[in-house]
């Protein structure tokens, strides 16, 4: 086993395994959308929200792929040599479908990890490996390019995570690049091991939570949409580039010298004019295809969604009924609770009331005898004198 895959055996720094199997689970049944990944919660990354690291993988992915072809395209202006006008149209055309593979994997923290292991492996490759002698006088051109991009992202990587008050930078450092010191690119396809396969040895009998169902389609949604942006932006590139690549082969003399004894020339060259011609209907044809299963997958991740969002309204809609009955029966208990004391307080207040009225009509009529009393004493005697 490699010296740092028994180092990160530690509970601190069981970077591989804890990173990057702890894959979402799309089907999982909650329908509160998550704010960080499986990876982040287990990696110690959980400062950052779980589509903010997602932009990040897009667009370290897309940074990537930019600089591929910029730097391929730069080569291939400033060079004579056939030989490596050809590496260069060969490294964008092998690299840049490597790359888009790489970098939409569905954890956003694998993905943006993988992508900066390949872009410190192909500076690798260019600086010290199998590809240091492809570009002659430009080599410089390559090594500077891939050392300043992974330069960019390192520091990118190390300001975002300071800002969110992580101190994990080190431990995605170290991992990045042991990993590629161990596993160099030996091919130009650029085909490496991704830093997701170790942990999906060690725990592939583990039963890992993911996503939610209802966050997950909502960023399969978006992830898709950015896939597909992605995926058209360099399809027709890397079908021209490809084609030119075998045209080029085709070409080769010291390649074809036995065909050419052969066949006539002419013939190659008919066909190599008919395969650029039939390059705008393949274009077509794959930008069809491609745009037909984006709006598939748009499709079924809505209606999952509204299906979801209908499931959940109608359980709080139970939920408010059910709480309103409850109210309801709470405040009659109460009311039928207060209702003796009420009562008792009405009949004292009666009882009050009609005492309070009885004194008074005794008063009265106690004043009405004796007013009449006098009344009498005062009319009688006047009667016997006449």
């Amino acid at each position: 086993m490699p010296r740092f895959l028994t180092r990160l055996s530690h509970p601190r720094l069981l970077l591989p395994a804890v990173l990057i199997a702890s894959l979402p689970i799309v089907g999982a049944c909650s329908t509160k959308a998550p704010t960080t990944s499986t990876a982040q919660s287990a990696f110690g990354a959980a400062e950052l929200p779980s589509r903010r690291v997602r932009i990040g993988a897009d667009h370290t992915g897309a940074r990537i792929m930019g600089a591929v072809e910029v730097t391929a395209d730069s080569i291939i202006k400033a060079t004579s040599d056939p030989d490596v006008r050809r590496n260069a149209l060969a490294w964008k055309a092998n690299a840049i479908p490597a790359i888009q593979t790489t970098t939409h994997h569905p954890d956003p923290l694998i993905s943006f990890v993988d992508g900066w292991v390949l872009a410190l492996m192909m500076a690798d490759y260019f600086e010290t490996g199998r590809g240091r002698d492809q570009f002659g006088s430009q080599q410089q051109v390559a090594t500077t390019a891939m050392r300043r991009l992974v330069n960019g992202i390192e520091s990118d990587t190390r300001r975002v995570l300071e800002e969110a008050g992580s101190d994990d930078y080190q431990q995605f450092h170290d991992f990045v690049h042991e990993w590629s010191a161990t596993y160099p690119i030996d091919n130009d396809l650029f085909l490496h091991r991704t830093a997701a396969v170790y942990a999906v040895d060690v725990l592939a009998g583990q039963q890992i939570g993911g996503l939610s169902s209802l966050g997950t389609m909502e960023e399969m949604a978006l992830d898709a949409q950015t896939m597909a942006r992605a995926y058209l932006a360099y399809t027709f590139k890397t079908v021209l580039w490809q084609a030119e690549l075998m045209i080029e082969s085709m070409m080769d003399t010291t390649l074809i010298t036995p065909l050419l004894d052969s066949v006539d020339r002419m013939a190659i060259t008919t066909t190599a004019t008919r395969l650029l011609e039939a390059t705008p209907d393949m274009i077509a044809s794959e930008r069809a295809l491609i745009l037909a299963e984006t709006e598939r997958m748009l499709e079924a991740s809505l209606d999952r969604t509204f299906a979801l969002v209908s499931e959940e309204r109608a359980l709080i809609m139970a939920d408010v009924e059910e709480m309103i009955a409850r109210e309801r029966a709470i405040i009659f208990e109460e009311l039928e609770a207060m209702t003796p004391k009420i009562m008792g307080q009405v009949r004292e207040e009666a009882i009050s009331i009609a005492d309070h009225v009885m004194l008074r009509l005794a008063i009265g009529i106690a004043v009405l005898i004796v007013l009449l009393g006098l009344a009498w004493l005062i009319f009688r005697p006047r009667s016997r004198a006449a």
